[in-house]
């Protein structure tokens, strides 16, 4: 294999890098990909916020570790776990979780629902009961699941419950596309242990303190689950297979131009994250489709 070398400008959070195992053919594609995303991402995003947070209904326990997420009542009347920016695992956390419940959304993968909330400034300085000092702003908000099961395994249980099937196939496919890592689990007691992923904030290459050049690293690299493929849906691999192999482009504009403009990341950096998932696509598909039978 060859090696390329990528020279950005450091003044845009990039360095001189040598990328190993890229070879010139790859390069030559991912570079032009990269050069079609340059400016494709605006330095000022209008994020939609559609919701309000309106109380405070549980803190976790600062044992869980992480980012300390938090229960609360959305102006939607639905109880959220809130994430925000400011908070003891990384700043990139919500922006990592934003964009993977996004690309989740493109192929229908089994992921909580998602929402950005706006913390009110009558709340900034509060003190949680685990130390965390709420902070005014945009936050990342998940919608919880009540009377569900929570696991941390490597790879999702339950497969003949439901249509989990279905389901795990769209997680395999997630996992291989964005980079996936720290898998954990929500089983719905209530319909047949659906599962859900959650929990995404150590998704993609470096998490959950990504860089640029962490993607370049990787966006070359095969990233199965590593488990069996057994008993999953042939026909959601191969329609997740025929999504990949779509120009994505303009879903993945969508998904990243959503993050806030006050979120501590630049827009080269979110464009990163657009050509990393657009070039790794089709490889993806290919890969599914392994998986088939």
């Amino acid at each position: 294999m060859k090696v390329g070398r990528i020279a950005e400008n450091a003044n845009n959070h990039h360095s001189d890098e040598l990328v190993d195992a890229i070879s010139g053919d790859i390069m030559t594609k991912l570079e032009q990909i990269r050069s079609e995303w340059s400016g494709l991402i605006d330095s000022e995003r209008s994020a939609v916020t559609a919701l309000t947070m309106e109380a405070i209904l549980e803190s976790q326990s600062d044992s869980r570790g992480g980012s300390l997420p938090f229960k609360a009542l959305g102006s939607d009347g639905n109880v959220y776990w809130i994430k925000m920016v400011d908070n003891r695992q990384s700043a990139r956390v919500p922006v990592t979780e934003q964009v993977i419940a996004g690309a989740g959304r493109m192929i229908d993968a089994p992921l909580c629902k998602t929402k950005l909330i706006a913390i009110p400034s009558d709340f900034d300085g509060d003190v949680l009961d685990n130390g965390t000092v709420l902070r005014a702003g945009t936050a990342h908000g998940s919608l919880e699941l009540p009377n569900c099961l929570f696991e941390k395994w490597y790879e999702p249980q339950h497969r003949l419950r439901d249509d989990n099937r279905r389901r795990h196939a769209g997680y395999f496919a997630l996992y291989d596309w964005c980079w996936g890592d720290d898998m954990q689990w929500l089983y719905d007691l209530t319909d047949d242990w659906k599962t859900y992923s959650h929990d995404h904030g150590h998704f993609l290459p470096g998490s959950p303190t990504w860089t640029i050049e962490s993607m370049l690293e990787s966006v070359a690299v095969p990233h199965p689950v590593g488990t069996s493929g057994g008993n999953l849906d042939d026909n959601e691999l191969e329609r997740i297979a025929v999504t990949l192999e779509r120009d994505l482009r303009s879903d993945l504009i969508a998904v990243l131009s959503s993050i806030p403009s006050e979120w501590p990341v630049s827009r080269q950096e979110l464009e990163a994250i657009g050509w990393f998932l657009e070039y790794r696509s089709v490889s993806v598909a290919a890969r599914l489709r392994q998986l088939v039978g």
